[in-house]
């Protein structure tokens, strides 16, 4: 009741006088988290280290967002969402409005259709089943490896060759969604990011669009889903991307398993497509307000074609690498220890610990705040270890 006096307190602020008569259908809710961690890396090849730094960081599970509805009759509702990035660290964060998941479309008994900026529903399929409580695994490597990277903003208007065009965990803008009812348990989720970025006036030129689909199912101690995603041209006209993702998690008493598996599948200009399969296992235990948490992840070793990639002479597709024209050693592993003490329901102090390995060949990064600040053949083969401590708050 606070959460929606407080809503309608900001709404009637701003809002004309017909908007002022309807505060109870506004939701406010949000969530804040800081940390302060310290992250080095061990050079390897003839590299030098990637010197020790401490910082401080929200680390991804930051915003505040307001969210209503209105009934149309019939059973038909109009519904809308605005989520504004909100970092406690005072960085990270745009001027911009609707910078995370904003949207405004009907629900029914069809289930719900939507337009704006959105999770795609393979992102999706992995947030339902995360040990670690979205960022408290500390720096981000869940995304780096299972989705080689995590990225948001108004895809698919995007450049050829641009960093994050080889992530498929996405905050699409520009989309089309759609998410069915749910029939015991069962639900499906679908996405189209519209083509906006297509070259208008180069014959046979880039056309970028994305595809997403997912089904999920969520009952008693299970919750799984399957998730699909194909990228059109988001690397250069004629480049077909996609992915598939899989995770599951079962809740017995105290105890909490989860698994997650992932394909990631590049298509280069000459020489066919480059691939690579991931996976997670992980798990929680509860004792009173404690939590105990540990995550281990694996990117195997990258296989397919190993040359004509875009852009020319690149010799990685973000977190995916190939060098000296070689798939061998490309392989990383990335494993954290947390442990978590609930002050509330909704306020968590944690710590953690965890280490990146990369294979000789390989250069598999931190994503988000926690990025090594290394790149190119400087990455190749380092390892990291990090550790730190942290408060969040959900409200």
């Amino acid at each position: 009741m606070q959460k929606k006096l407080l809503a309608a307190a900001v709404v009637s602020a701003f809002a004309a006088p017909v908007a002022f008569a309807q505060p109870a259908n506004v939701t406010l809710y949000g969530s804040l988290q800081t940390e302060i961690f310290s992250l080095k890396g061990t050079g390897a090849n003839g590299n030098p280290n990637r010197a020790q730094t401490n910082n401080i960081s929200s680390p991804g599970v930051f915003f505040i967002g307001f969210r209503g509805q209105e009934s149309l009759g019939g059973g038909l509702s109009a519904i809308w969402q605005i989520e504004q990035g909100a970092a406690a660290d005072g960085t990270g964060t745009s001027s911009t409005w609707g910078g995370r998941n904003t949207f405004l479309g009907l629900s029914g008994g069809f289930g719900r259709a939507y337009v704006g900026l959105m999770d795609s529903p393979l992102k999706r399929v992995l947030s339902i089943n995360n040990s670690m409580r979205n960022g408290l695994t500390g720096p981000q490597g869940m995304n780096s490896i299972l989705n080689n990277g995590d990225t948001s903003g108004a895809d698919p208007f995007v450049s050829s060759g641009a960093g994050n065009n080889s992530a498929f965990s996405r905050r699409t803008g520009n989309s089309f969604n759609y998410d069915s009812p749910v029939f015991s348990g069962f639900s499906v989720h679908a996405q189209y990011g519209a083509n906006e970025g297509r070259a208008l006036t180069v014959a046979g030129g880039q056309n970028p669009a994305l595809y997403g689909l997912s089904a999920m199912y969520s009952a008693g101690p299970i919750r799984a889903g399957l998730g699909w995603q194909e990228h059109k041209d988001y690397r250069g006209a004629g480049l077909t991307d996609s992915s598939m993702l899989a995770s599951a998690s079962y809740t017995s008493g105290p105890f909490m398993v989860q698994g997650a598996y992932s394909t990631l599948n590049y298509a280069t200009a000459a020489s066919g497509d480059i691939k690579r399969s991931n996976y997670l296992i992980g798990g929680q235990y509860s004792m009173g307000a404690h939590r105990f948490r540990a995550q281990y992840q694996v990117a195997g070793d990258t296989k397919g074609a190993v040359g004509g990639l875009t852009p020319a002479g690149s010799t990685a597709i973000g977190n995916v690498a190939i060098f000296n024209a070689s798939g061998a050693d490309t392989g990383a592993t990335i494993w954290h220890l947390n442990y978590g003490y609930a002050l509330s329901k909704r306020t968590e102090v944690y710590g953690y610990y965890g280490k990146l390995d990369n294979d000789n060949n390989a250069r598999v990064n931190f994503s988000g705040s926690a990025a090594l600040g290394i790149s190119g053949n400087a990455l190749r083969g380092m390892d990291a270890t990090f550790y730190g401590v942290g408060i969040a708050h959900t409200f």
